[in-house]
């Protein structure tokens, strides 16, 4: 492709126009939060046929959106949106990062580099490229062929591995192994997961960091070295690696300062010089901060629909209509907790009573859903097997005070049926 660029007017990133490239899974939180800020949103939609199985339905068009534009090619896809003065290119999704890329630089809008595209949807790239420069990063490999990273295990020799889509916008969890069987049934699970959500079928094999993950939420600007951590999650799994609890940071703490540091030196190497990211970090007690994994979206995080001002689309949002950061960064008057709830086995069920029990706490928000009480449940196993999830807000102490009444009530008896 020619890197010469259409003679498109670059125009300042006020409130005007924005396009938002393949806005699939967001649940119109880009639409919702640019319009409160007074944009006119248009969407670009991938053509059917170049859309993962994920997300094929019946129309192009995106609903909710005023306006689709249909990718139809790049010079007439330029066109259409030069006809409507777009002000701002923005990916809704990690399938828009390279097409955003792409249409912001021809529309000569703020972007991030073509050439380093690959940088940010791959998390064996980014972690190869972070070694190269000498940060903290699990060594990874890819491939579309379980031989290959099965090789590159027994050379290596790990006591365990992590094996997850290649693509960082996959939103299947990924898995620890430590045998050969565990890969590759882990493997074969992974790629049938990329496939189906972004038609890719390289999947990654990358050494296990233990220690506890954070994510850490960014916005850059385009003053090359303009960038701000709006949000970090700490996030809490058990054993089973199930997910337990996120809670929102208190950024003057060592940590957050830590992980903020470590974010700085992250983003250019990944070629993010503008927009938003999120990055998921381990925490090693030998290394410190380790990537890994880089998404080059703004993308909605626990609590953030209920909270609206640790928002992260809401932060890059307010960021690109002032023309800087301003007040982008989150607020820290209360503490911000999402609380997953955990099924022990198959077959029991939600009692009603203690359900409306948890449903008075005095720091819950928001119910994100409740399976309905009686109806047999499976053994929750990952986040879309949770049969409840919740947002607790208010003083820290109240928020852990309420957090632990609910692990209470679970042990009890929330679950009939569990010893059957």
């Amino acid at each position: 492709m020619s890197r010469t660029p259409h003679a498109f007017p670059c125009r300042r990133p006020t409130p005007g126009t924005v396009a938002v490239v393949a806005p699939y899974g967001d649940d119109n939180g880009h639409l919702r939060e640019y319009s409160r800020l007074g944009w006119n949103c248009v969407a670009v939609a991938l053509p059917d046929h170049e859309r993962p199985a994920a997300h094929r339905d019946h129309t192009v068009h995106i609903p909710g959106y005023p306006t689709t534009v249909v990718y139809s090619g790049m010079r007439r896809t330029l066109k259409k949106l030069a006809a409507r003065q777009v002000d701002l290119v923005v990916a809704g999704s990690g399938l828009g990062v390279e097409l955003a890329d792409c249409l912001a630089y021809f529309l000569g809008l703020p972007g991030n580099d073509l050439g380093t595209t690959f940088l940010r949807t791959n998390r064996a790239v980014q972690a190869t490229a972070l070694g190269d420069a000498g940060i903290a990063s699990a060594a990874s490999m890819y491939s579309t062929d379980v031989t290959d990273a099965l090789r590159w295990a027994d050379m290596v020799r790990f006591p365990s591995y992590v094996v997850a889509a290649a693509d960082s916008s996959v939103t299947a969890h990924p898995a620890v192994c430590s045998t050969p069987d565990g890969i590759t049934t882990a493997w074969h699970r992974a790629r049938r997961a990329a496939q189906h959500q972004t038609g890719s079928g390289n999947v990654l094999l990358q050494q296990h960091v233990p220690g506890p993950q954070y994510l850490v939420q960014t916005i850059s600007g385009s003053v090359p070295g303009e960038h701000l951590v709006s949000a970090i999650w700490a996030e809490t799994r058990t054993d089973t690696r199930v997910h337990d609890r996120s809670e929102l940071l208190d950024r003057c703490g060592p940590r957050s300062r830590a992980l903020s540091l470590y974010a700085q030196r992250v983003l250019p190497v990944l070629g993010i010089d503008h927009g938003a990211a999120r990055l998921r970090v381990a925490w090693c007690e030998q290394r410190g901060p380790v990537l890994l994994s880089a998404r080059a979206f703004a993308q909605s995080s626990p609590a953030d629909d209920y909270s609206p001002s640790v928002s992260h689309i809401a932060a890059v949002a307010r960021a690109a209509t002032t023309a800087g950061f301003g007040r982008a960064s989150a607020s820290r008057e209360r503490a911000v907790m999402r609380v997953s709830l955990a099924a022990p086995v198959d077959g029991c069920a939600l009692d009603a009573t203690l359900l409306r029990t948890i449903s008075t706490l005095p720091t819950l928000t928001h119910i994100i859903h409740f399976a309905q009480p009686g109806r047999p449940l499976r053994k929750t196993l990952d986040r879309a097997s949770s049969p409840g999830e919740l947002v607790l807000t208010g003083a820290a102490r109240a928020v852990e005070e309420d957090y632990r009444l609910i692990r209470s009530i679970e042990q009890v008896g929330l679950y009939e049926g569990q010893c059957r």
